[in-house]
């Protein structure tokens, strides 16, 4: 087993179910002191200070469209940890309704913003300060292909897409901010994945698995993986790069 991340603290949100958890898992099968930012329903009663360590991930409450929240979740970890903090992912997202953009209510588009969007700025924005100060480290947004590539029609999902392509506007700009001062910035841009988002979409997956070059759709594990080399000493010449892992669909 590879020990990439020994002695290393690396931050996720989103880490209790999908690509979130494979992401965190892995970082903590190679070494990693992992912190799950997460929902407070999500994660019950098992907050950082309290007894609930799953797979090695120490859970911290965290509303990631929230300042605040952010901002308490960042102060708990580095309390926690000394102050270090190597490698943060911003993964935690949100669907939206399957609405056509004529008729979306712009209090839903707001809130896939919110989470999508504005909650990776906060994300990587609350951990900078400390990486910026310190050894410098990491940080690895969770984009999309649907942020390079209008590829959910017939579905509606222009709050979706919107978000995902300013995640990688969002994080190329970091890159050159934050870059030379020690601390990469990058994303990765699944295209259609194993998960719970993908399941609830079963009557579409015979018009999306054809389109795939393997007839398959990706499996977490090989998110987590692209994600993992991103972060990794490996990819110290990565800066505002998009590692787009769809199976070759956005070539059809």
């Amino acid at each position: 087993m590879s020990t990439r991340f020994d002695g290393r603290v690396a931050a996720v949100t989103g880490s209790t179910s999908g690509i979130g958890r494979g992401i965190a898992v892995a970082l903590a099968a190679e070494g990693a002191r992992v912190f799950g930012l997460d929902l407070p329903g999500e994660i019950g009663p098992g907050a950082i200070g309290s007894s609930e360590i799953e797979a090695g991930i120490e859970r911290i409450p965290c509303d990631v469209s929230d300042a605040e929240s952010v901002a308490r979740a960042a102060a708990t970890l580095l309390e926690a940890t000394g102050g270090r903090i190597d490698h943060v992912v911003a993964n935690a997202g949100i669907r939206g309704a399957d609405t056509p953009a004529e008729q979306l209510p712009v209090t839903e588009f707001d809130a896939v913003i919110a989470v999508n969007l504005r909650g990776v700025f906060l994300t990587l924005q609350a951990f900078a300060p400390a990486m910026l100060a310190g050894a410098g480290g990491s940080m690895v947004a969770v984009a999309s292909m649907s942020g390079n590539r209008v590829v959910n029609v017939p579905q509606h999902t222009v709050a979706y897409n919107t978000a995902k392509a300013g995640v990688t506007a969002l994080v190329r700009t970091l890159a050159v901010e934050w870059g030379g001062r020690g601390v990469r910035v990058n994303t990765v841009s699944p295209g259609y994945v194993s998960t719970p988002f993908l399941e609830a979409d079963a009557a579409m997956h015979p018009l999306w698995l054809p389109q795939t070059v393997p007839g398959r759709f990706a499996r977490i594990d090989e998110i987590a993986a692209g994600t993992l080399y991103l972060l990794s000493d490996a990819a110290g010449y990565c800066h505002g790069s998009d590692l787009l892992i769809d199976g070759g669909y956005s070539l059809r």
